[in-house]
This record gives C-alpha cells, sequence and structure tokens, in this order.
C-alpha cells in the first residue's frame, strides 16, 4: 500500500518523522535523569553512561541497516527496525538496574537508527546537488522541532506521572507512528538500483572509505556533531543541576538553542544554490571556536549562568546546524552509488565520535560538568578546522591535476 509519494508535500514530513526519532529518544528521556539515578542508586551523571551506549548502538546499526536496505530496499527496513524498536523500548520501562537498561539502550539506539539513515537514504535516492541540500535542510528544519518539544513533554510526563518509565512509553507509541508511516511511503529505491547480492556490500564499504572526498566530509561532520551532542546529552544536568533552572526554564532555553539550528536551516534551504560550497563553513567554525572560548573565559573567572551559557549554545547549535547540513551534503555528493551504505558510515562516524564526547563529559559531575563541556567542544572544533584545512589542500591539488 502506497500513499505518499516523493512528489507529495508530506514526503519530506514523514522523512524527518523517521529521522526524528533519535533526538526524541534522547531529549525525552533526560529529564527522566534524576528519577533514573534516584531508582538505580547512582549519581545523576553516571545516567549520562545510557547516552553513551545509545549512540554505540546507534552507530553500528546505521551500519546494519543502510548495508541491508541497498540490497532489500527502504520500506521493508523502516517496518522491521521499527517494530524491533518498539520491543526493545517496552524492554526498557522494564529495566530492574542501571547495567540492564544500559544494555537495553544500547539495543534501542541499534533498533531506531533505522529511520534516521533510511530517510536520508530515500532523500538521496531522489535528489542530488543544490535540490539535495534544499531537501536536507526541509527534513532538519522539521526534524529539529523534536528536541524543542521533546524535553517539555519528557518534563510533563515526568511531572505528571513521577515515574521515569513514562517518556518509554511515549516512545513506544511513536514507535508505532513510525510503522503506519512506513507502511504508507512509496519504496524509493529501484530493483534495478539495489545490490544484487549481500556480499558485494563490502566492497561497496571499501570504494566508500577509498573516497577521500566523502571520508574527509564524513569526519568534519562528525566532529561538529560531537561538539553538538556534548550539548544536548549534559544540558539538562547543567540547566537543572548546574544552574538550578527548573524545568520551565530548562525547555525555554533549550528549545531556544534548537530554534537557532532552525533559522540555520531555514537559510540554507532558502539560499541552497549560493551557499553550497564548502569555503561558506569556515565562518560557522570560527564561531563555535568563539562561543567555546566564550564560555571557557566566563567559566574561568566564575561569571558564567544558564543565560550566558545559552548565549554561547544559541551560537554554537545554529552554527553546527549550518555547517554540518553543507558538510554533510558535500561528502553525500561526491557519492555516485551505494547511498545507503555511504550514509551507513557517514552516521556511524557521526554517532561514534558523538558517544565518545558524551562518554567523555560523563566522567565530570557539578560544576565540573560546566567547566568541562566547552573545553571538550573546543577541542573536537579544533579538529573539525585541520579537517577543512585538509578538504581545502585537497581540492586544490585536485584542481591542478585536471588542469595538467
Amino acid at each position: 500500500m502506497t500513499l505518499i509519494t516523493r512528489d507529495s508535500k508530506f514526503f519530506p514530513i514523514i522523512l524527518a518523522l523517521f529521522a526524528a526519532l533519535p533526538p526524541l529518544a534522547i531529549n525525552t528521556y533526560a529529564p527522566a535523569i534524576s528519577l533514573i539515578a534516584k531508582d538505580f542508586g547512582v549519581h545523576n551523571s553516571d545516567i549520562l553512561t545510557t547516552f553513551a551506549t545509545y549512540f554505540i548502538g546507534f552507530s553500528f546499526g546505521m551500519l546494519l541497516w543502510g548495508a541491508i536496505s541497498d540490497k532489500y530496499g527502504r520500506k521493508n527496513i523502516i517496518i522491521i527496525g521499527s517494530i524491533i524498536y518498539i520491543m526493545s523500548t517496552v524492554l526498557c520501562s522494564f529495566s530492574y538496574n542501571f547495567h540492564m537498561l544500559e544494555a537495553l539502550r544500547l539495543v534501542q539506539g541499534l533498533a531506531d537508527s533505522v529511520g534516521a539513515v533510511i530517510s536520508f537514504s530515500i532523500a538521496r535516492d531522489c535528489y542530488k546537488g543544490a535540490k539535495l541540500t534544499s531537501m536536507l535542510a526541509t527534513i532538519i528544519i522539521i526534524l529539529l522541532i523534536a528536541p524543542m518539544v521533546a524535553p517539555i513533554i519528557g518534563s510533563v510526563l515526568v511531572d505528571l506521572t513521577h515515574t521515569w518509565q513514562s517518556t518509554f512509553h511515549f516512545l513506544t507509541a511513536y514507535g508505532v507512528v513510525m510503522v503506519i508511516m512506513a507502511c504508507l511511503i512509496e519504496e524509493t529505491l529501484e530493483p534495478k538500483d539495489r545490490q544484487k547480492d549481500l556480499s558485494k556490500i563490502i566492497p561497496s564499504y571499501i570504494i566508500h572509505l577509498k573516497n577521500p572526498g566523502f571520508m574527509l566530509g564524513t569526519l568534519a561532520s562528525s566532529t561538529l556533531a560531537a561538539a553538538l551532542f556534548i550539548f544536548i546529552s549534559s544540558s539538562a544536568l547543567i540547566y537543572l543541576d548546574g544552574y538550578f533552572t527548573g524545568s520551565l526554564m530548562y525547555c525555554s532555553y533549550y528549545a531556544a538553542c534548537c530554534m537557532a539550528a532552525i533559522l540555520a536551516n531555514f537559510y540554507i534551504k532558502r539560499h541552497a544554490e549560493s551557499i553550497q560550497k564548502l569555503f561558506n563553513v569556515y565562518y560557522t567554525v570560527s564561531a563555535i571556536a568563539l562561543s567555546s572560548m566564550f564560555l571557557i573565559v566566563l567559566n574561568f573567572f566564575n561569571i558564567d549562568n544558564a543565560f550566558l551559557y545559552t548565549t554561547a549554545m544559541f551560537v554554537l547549535c545554529g552554527s553546527v546546524a549550518f555547517s554540518s547540513t553543507i558538510v554533510y551534503s558535500f561528502s553525500l555528493n561526491q557519492v555516485t552509488h551505494s547511498f545507503g551504505t555511504a550514509n551507513a558510515i557517514s552516521n556511524f562516524s557521526k554517532n561514534m565520535v558523538a558517544a565518545f564526547g558524551s562518554f567523555i563529559v560523563s566522567f565530570y559531575h557539578g560544576r565540573n560538568l560546566i567547566l568541562a563541556s566547552p573545553i571538550v567542544q573546543l577541542g573536537f572544533t579544533i579538529m573539525t578546522i585541520v579537517i577543512l584545512i585538509t578538504i581545502f589542500k585537497l581540492k586544490i591539488e585536485c584542481s591542478k591535476q585536471r588542469n595538467l
């Protein structure tokens, strides 16, 4: 049954619904951190390890689903992955100790990565060039509504029920919606374009790994994502336990930062033809570095507060959103076939690096978490700058060789 095709105005909305599951799985759950810690008798910051295990599962899921969808098509794989996600999320709500929750979050991440990797693979099936950049921006604009509303949903659920399990009940219901939407959307990978043999998928991974433009773009996108995910994973603890803002102000501050990312992608969508060149990200990456250094200086003199932190994160989130969309589009445009596999590599790298960033900051508690976060973010930004310089030099060398 196919009711929604690529020509439908609902098509990007459905793709965004698929891609929105990961930020919902992260941010709906964040307001329940204190309840989970209390229930299992662990420190609040220890719960950040469940974000790390989620990202690890999510990363390996990207490799799995992207490759399989190149063989069997996009639609059926989303349905299968979503059903596994529903089962794992239900089991999360029945966790009887902290280690069980850590393990199940890994399985949950493994399963819900199906929507993220395949939604962008579907976009690449249908579009390329500036149209691909515009479509990615459209998806991301809709997608970024999820982390704005997720903390509000999580906070309301926690306040009403006084249980952390309620957040997982909501995520289970969302998974059911995903299955229904997957049944309605068209299949975008024609049989003639699919991998004929799963054994040929491994060579396609190797081909992508040997593509320097794609891999450097993927690495730059990954280090940018790490800077953002450090904010996402630690923001609840920083606002609620560090600055004592309360749930309402936490949601408001977090929504403001998400709005910065939405505005950045609106700008990309309107100017996709003129700004898709990679040099445009040099300015926004510099802004990410400056916002991190701004916070480091404020923290050093102990004059930081929730408003100043949000101001810096507003700049960082908007700049990361702009930069990562352009870099991601650049990397995909270096690929001519096996888009599911390429997306798998890209998102595996992105989420493994993000997991590493979340794991680093999970060692810090209270005020130390506030101090450490911008320093780690600056470290990943410096890595991004080095990679972009390498891409720039590579492009110059390729240009010289073409002129010979």
